[in-house]
């Protein structure tokens, strides 16, 4: 049963490069040029055998114009040799020539031939999807579930501006990392390039002026020099600095610098890693970026939930996770019972408690879900992660912490944003750019969502900060920066070498 649709819309399709269509007596003459194609071929490949014959008696042929004999033989017999030798090569010539023509043309009829094997009559024509049309189904099968009832053309436009969005924030972060390059490792020795492109594609999400955000955030890096943490942690506190911006009622300087604030918050940055150290025992290696993620969480008030923290470190040994959960606007009793409910999920599927479980635990109570919501959609893609990741939990709980979308779109996403990192970020292995991807997916969508689906609005979503955007300063959505710096640590940042930063593979693909 052929199912019929408007010709507006069949037009739509054929002018936009969706599907070709082709009238059916084009289509019965391709048919016909189509059909003698085998014996063409064989005509081909013996004219081609005759050709490399007659190149090979050519060949000879000259050899004995160039020997010590052919010197010895007579005038008129050496003029005929060689007049018969120059004939052969316009001979061998000519056969060349109609060989190249004919190869062309057998091309041609090739690619005719899986145009027309592709086509099916409709209404008098013939029509059939071309590779355009064919990855656009591909991404309509994977979105169907969340636009099945929008315009195709709003579902387009979506797509776009998605890829857009994503390649955007490759060049970007490209361009960040070449100009921060030398400055990071001036600045940090034991610094890598997995670092430098972590840091890279977070800049990458902030609207402004590359060299005021670069100079801002090698600022907040000198900052950090004569901290006791990690590389991997200061980088990441000079992000979430550079991200910061202290409106003038809430900074001590008069100045009208863009970077004048960045005093007042190394003092707090200062005294929440004193207060981190001494009070919540947070080690010296982890506590400027834990001091940092807290930062992110300054109330309106002026104040910074380190009681949250305090409370949350009750119940977990993971000090990024209890920094994760502090910062979120949502009552803790809540969000302790979702964490402690992720937790026990992983529990039943046979994991030991590690910081990968305590992490993925946080990073889920994001959501708003509970397990029973998320636990399909999580096995999707950690499937999907596994030939890249040995260890693919917490990224794997990243992805799923994503409230809009479904597993095999998130995924379809993340292959989007490898396939763009990959030829920009040569060096980095395998596992190293699904990490990277990751942390340039999460997020993005939810932001482009909202415009199309009125019921995944981020302001709906449970990921709400202790303090509001700061558009004054980047024009950009600040939530998004605390979820990407904390969790770039999950695999080289305040918890140390996190396993999927060593444990890759090198063969294999997406899944899910």
């Amino acid at each position: 049963m052929s199912i019929q649709i408007p010709q507006s819309d069949l037009d739509y399709l054929g002018t936009n490069g969706y599907v070709s269509v082709m009238p059916k007596a084009d289509y019965d003459q391709a048919q016909a040029e189509v059909a003698n194609l085998t014996q063409i071929n064989t005509n081909f490949q013996n004219e081609v055998v005759a050709e490399r014959n007659a190149e090979i008696a050519l060949h000879k042929e000259e050899k004995k114009t160039h020997s010590i004999l052919f010197h010895f033989e007579g005038r008129e017999k050496k003029e005929a040799e060689l007049q018969k030798v120059q004939e052969e090569r316009l001979t061998v010539l000519k056969d060349q020539t109609e060989i190249t023509q004919i190869d062309s043309r057998i091309k041609e009829l090739i690619l005719k031939k899986s145009t027309i094997d592709r086509m099916v009559p409709y209404d008098g024509e013939y029509v059939s999807l071309t590779g355009f049309g064919v990855a656009t189904l591909n991404d309509l099968n994977v979105r169907n579930y969340r636009v099945a009832d929008n315009e195709f053309s709003d579902f387009i436009e979506e797509t776009k501006q998605t890829v857009n969005e994503l390649q955007s924030i490759a060049r970007s972060a490209g361009s960040y990392e070449a100009f921060l390059r030398n400055y990071v490792f001036g600045a940090l020795p034991k610094a890598d390039f997995t670092q430098l492109w972590n840091v890279s594609i977070g800049l990458a999400k902030l609207q402004g002026d590359l060299s005021l955000i670069s100079q801002r955030f090698l600022l907040a890096l000198k900052i950090l020099q004569h901290f006791k943490s990690t590389s991997d942690n200061k980088i990441m506190a000079a992000e979430i600095l550079t991200s910061l911006k202290m409106s003038p009622s809430q900074t001590s300087s008069s100045s009208t610098d863009n970077n004048s604030d960045l005093q007042d918050l190394e003092k707090s940055l200062k005294s929440l890693d004193h207060y981190l150290r001494h009070h919540a025992h947070v080690p010296n290696e982890l506590s400027a970026g834990i001091a940092a993620v807290i930062m992110y969480g300054r109330r309106f008030d002026g104040t910074y939930p380190t009681d949250r923290f305090m409370e949350f470190s009750k119940m977990t040994r993971s000090h990024e996770s209890a920094a994760v959960l502090a910062v979120l606007n949502v009552p803790t009793d809540q969000l302790a019972s979702r964490f402690q409910s992720f937790r026990a999920m992983f529990n039943m599927w046979g994991f030991r408690e590690s910081e990968d479980t305590e992490l993925s635990s946080a990073y889920l109570s994001l959501s708003g879900f509970g397990p029973d919501d998320v636990k399909t959609k999580l096995t999707i893609i950690v499937d999907g992660l596994r030939s890249y990741l040995e260890y693919p939990l917490v990224a794997a709980a990243i992805l799923t912490s994503i409230p809009t979308l479904e597993a095999n779109e998130t995924l379809d996403l993340t292959e989007r944003a490898y396939s763009m990192l990959e030829p920009i970020a040569p060096g980095l292995d395998r596992s190293e750019l699904l990490s990277l991807s990751v942390r340039m997916v999460h997020g993005v969508k939810n932001e482009l969502v909202k415009q199309l689906d009125p019921t995944a609005k981020i302001a709906n979503t449970p990921v709400q900060f202790m303090h509001g955007p700061l558009p004054i300063f980047f024009l950009w959505y600040a939530p998004l920066i605390m979820v990407h710096s904390s969790y770039y640590s999950t695999f080289s940042g305040i918890g140390g070498i996190h396993p999927a930063h060593v444990h890759g593979y090198s063969g294999g693909g997406f899944g899910g």
